[in-house]
């Protein structure tokens, strides 16, 4: 008879401590949400003559909004396709396949995490330039390949850690080849892990600018955001600053859109590897 009303009062208390963590929570999801709220609203305005979204209009007049995104499609799906190749068959070959000075190898793939942007940024856009990627699609998607491939390879590496070892061993047993078991096996179980891989390559490579605007020196080959940059007219004039905020609005829309899909993907991905 008393354990009942005891499981109440737990339940009671409870609630009311979950109060503090639902308030930092809202404030978190508020804090986050500001920006596009306000990119939003400033891309509502109304200038001169022209009614409530009459900014999106200037954007689509001013710049080809859908060649752009076009581009940075190509850019970006490209360089996925590579990371998510590279990183999953180092990440299962560091993970089940004890081949020599593997932890060193992995050691130094860890440390290129920590090298910033800037510091390899020229001696990359010297080599891409002697290659002749300047102006090529395969000269970014390659350099963009190339810096997230580092935190793929030890994201998918966590990962295949948390599959059991004896699903390899016996499959060797079976006479497969490592190959049939990385492509029948690991990759069919590794859904979680390659959409995270995928999801943050993709953003990563359609929000940057630097990248963009150095190897891609063609207008017509421009991505939206070095196009949202590069826009004219922009002065200290209120109507030139919220142009400017709505073609960074559209901009955001694929990304914000990608990441709203697959969120419970990128969660599961990230978090498989912790849980072994």
């Amino acid at each position: 008879m008393t354990a009942r009303p005891l499981r109440h009062r737990r339940a009671g208390v409870g609630s009311a401590a979950g109060w503090p963590t639902s308030a930092v929570v809202f404030a978190v999801a508020a804090l986050s949400m500001f920006p596009f709220g306000f990119l939003l609203i400033r891309s509502l305005a109304v200038h001169r003559d022209m009614g409530v979204g009459g900014l999106w209009l200037v954007i689509f007049d001013r710049m080809p909004v859908l060649l752009y995104a076009l581009n940075s499609s190509i850019v970006s799906i490209g360089a996925t396709v590579i990371v998510l190749l590279a990183s999953s068959m180092a990440g299962f070959a560091f993970s089940k396949l004890g081949f020599r000075f593997s932890g060193l190898v992995y050691t130094l793939i860890i440390a290129a995490i920590s090298v910033p942007l800037a510091a390899t940024i020229l001696p990359n856009y010297l080599n891409i330039a002697k290659l002749g990627g300047i102006g090529t699609w395969w000269g970014p998607i390659l350099m963009y390949a190339a810096l997230a491939t580092p935190f793929s390879v030890v994201l998918m590496t966590s990962f295949f850690r948390a599959l059991p070892d004896e699903l390899t061993e016996s499959a060797v047993v079976d006479g497969a080849s490592y190959w049939q078991i990385y492509t029948l096996i690991m990759l069919r179980m590794a859904g979680p892990a390659l959409v995270t891989v995928g999801v943050l390559c993709f953003l990563g490579t359609w929000n940057d600018l630097l990248i963009g605007l150095l190897l891609l020196p063609d207008p017509a080959m421009r991505t939206i955001s070095v196009g949202v940059a590069t826009l004219q007219g922009v002065r200290a004039n209120a109507m030139d600053n919220d142009i400017i905020l709505t073609g960074s609005l559209i901009s955001a829309i694929p990304p914000v859109v990608a990441f709203i899909l697959f969120q419970r993907h990128i969660v599961t991905g990230i978090t498989s590897g912790i849980t072994k």
